[in-house]
């Protein structure tokens, strides 16, 4: 597989706390989730970046990282603690989102939401559209570097970014309707 082989070359130490908690790991299930996945293709490229994500919900922090990998043929996320211990990770190919959770993972993390914060936040504003059409989602960009996510005209999620890439550097995504906030540095995986 020509991602993992990219992956293992750039993370060593990734790869590495993987064999050892992969025995740790449950084992697949299919997320659903009211916010379509979109597929790989969507995203009309390929991109790798780990990430630094800081999430604040109600009197709760957390702290993780993740490392992302995806190409027209499949989107791949591996979630890790600050220790680099795997929290979670999800494969989807197009056809089927399948997740898998370490035991060490905090109960509130749902990698089906990081899924769908990410793609709103990663994907291309055209393929979000045309995926949401005809259902109550909506998503639009009403000003520079501004993404907003609205159910049935409602505001439910803002994303704001710093730089014109998201791939690369910070964004904020305030989820209004969970009432949570993501900080997320992005580079890409060399």
């Amino acid at each position: 597989m020509p991602q993992t082989r990219g992956l293992a070359r750039g993370l060593p130490l990734l790869v590495l706390t993987l064999a050892l908690t992969g025995c740790a790991i449950s084992p697949p299930r299919t997320v659903t989730s009211a916010f379509p996945v979109l597929a790989p293709a969507t995203l009309g490229a390929a991109h790798s970046a780990r990430q630094l994500l800081h999430a604040a919900f109600g009197e709760h922090d957390l702290v993780f990282q993740c490392v992302v990998d995806a190409d027209p043929d499949a989107f791949t996320v591996v979630g890790l603690d600050a220790l680099g211990q795997r929290w979670f990770s999800l494969h989807h190919d197009g056809r089927t989102l399948d997740t898998r959770l370490g035991p060490q993972a905090p109960q509130q993390l749902d990698p089906a939401r990081v899924l769908a914060d990410l793609q709103l936040a990663l994907w291309p504003l055209k393929a979000l559209q045309q995926a949401l059409g005809g259902s109550a989602w909506q998503v639009s960009e009403p000003a520079p570097a501004t993404r907003r996510l609205r159910r049935d005209g409602r505001l439910v999620a803002e994303v704001h970014y710093a730089g014109a890439d998201p791939w690369q550097g910070q964004l904020w995504l305030s989820n209004f309707e969970t009432g949570y906030t993501l900080s997320v540095e992005s580079r890409p995986v060399q």
